[in-house]
């Protein structure tokens, strides 16, 4: 099956199971953010890895639907944190709306993203909830970091990790655990998944990175520079400032914290400097680490090699964005 057939099957059963009418003020928002498009990576993750081991997605749609509905609650919540007026070039709940609307929206979102996983018998329900009660909690602690860091002018690589990995891979390894607890594989093989999904996820927040200061604007959806102007504390930022001694350093902090330059100019000085440090090939290796990472816990996996080269096949093409 290819992804094209996984996306429609999930948009069919996402339609239909969020159907609450009333109040209007409250489901017209959820409805209108869930419409609003997106790559739906992480649902396509757990349907794929339970098509790979069971043949089956249908028994992996409640699950696909409860990742894509807390994935745009965080959504809803990090607009009104960031007063964001647009998302995939649609006005957001709280522009569109209000940001009490966004708050309780985003509320409800949580809600059902739990409720929808009651379609599971209890043993499974039991492991499924348990899991996304973590990540949440995770994902949570990832945002008050990635908050934090823009009080301050200096952060740690390994801080950045830390946050990375439970703003964005956190969810990823869910996506691929949820796929394995489906597919009833055995508990080591479920944890594995786990860590395939959070190496993953990181090399995506990586690149995600680099692609936003150095991307096809096209082809990354999004405009370039946009972490630069935002005064984004990336890999790309944090390598380069300690990279960077005496005047260099002292010139670089005041292009990137300035308010008074004009963007363009100070988006081409700041990636001048991420090109000369050598914080771009530092970032590129990184990526590579981590999905060379992947690769080895899914030949960890005790599944057939004709599974694995599948698994592989879609990780690259995750991390390509051809998914």
């Amino acid at each position: 099956m290819i992804m094209k057939d996984y996306i429609q099957i999930f948009e069919d059963f996402l339609k239909k199971e969020i159907d609450h009418d009333n109040p209007k003020n409250l489901y017209d928002p959820v409805k209108y953010i869930l419409d609003s498009g997106g790559k739906r990576l992480r649902p396509l993750i757990t349907l794929f890895i339970t098509d790979l081991f069971t043949g089956n997605i249908k028994n992996a749609l409640p699950a696909s639907a409860a990742l894509e509905i807390f994935h745009n609650f965080t959504l809803a919540h990090d607009d009104i944190m960031d007063n964001s007026l647009m998302r995939r070039g649609k006005k957001t709940i709280n522009s569109k709306w209000d940001n009490n609307t966004g708050i309780l929206s985003g509320d409800v979102m949580l809600i059902i993203s739990y409720e929808i996983l009651n379609k599971y018998d209890d043993s499974k329900y039991v492991l499924l909830s348990k899991k996304l009660t973590e990540t949440s909690r995770l994902v949570c602690e990832g945002q008050q970091n990635d908050m934090d860091f823009s009080l301050v002018k200096e952060v740690l690589e390994e801080d950045y990790f830390n946050m990375i990995e439970n703003k964005t891979a956190v969810l990823i390894g869910c996506s691929y655990m949820f796929g394995g607890i489906i597919s009833d594989l055995n508990t080591n093989d479920i944890n594995v998944l786990y860590e395939i999904g959070k190496n993953l996820g990181i090399a995506f927040q990586l690149e995600d990175d680099l692609l936003d200061s150095f991307g096809d604007e096209a082809k990354f959806g999004k405009k370039i520079g946009g972490d630069i102007i935002e005064q984004k504390k990336t890999l790309l930022f944090i390598f380069t400032q300690a990279k960077l001694n005496g005047d260099q350093r002292l010139e670089f902090e005041n292009v990137f914290f300035s308010d008074k330059i004009d963007d363009l100019e100070k988006i081409n000085s700041i990636k001048t400097f991420y090109e000369s440090s050598g914080a771009v090939n530092y970032l590129k290796n990184k990526v590579e680490k981590y999905s060379a990472n992947a690769k080895n816990l899914i030949n960890d996996l005790q599944i057939d090699s004709s599974s694995k080269l599948k698994l592989n096949t879609f990780s690259e093409k995750l991390l390509n964005r051809e998914i």
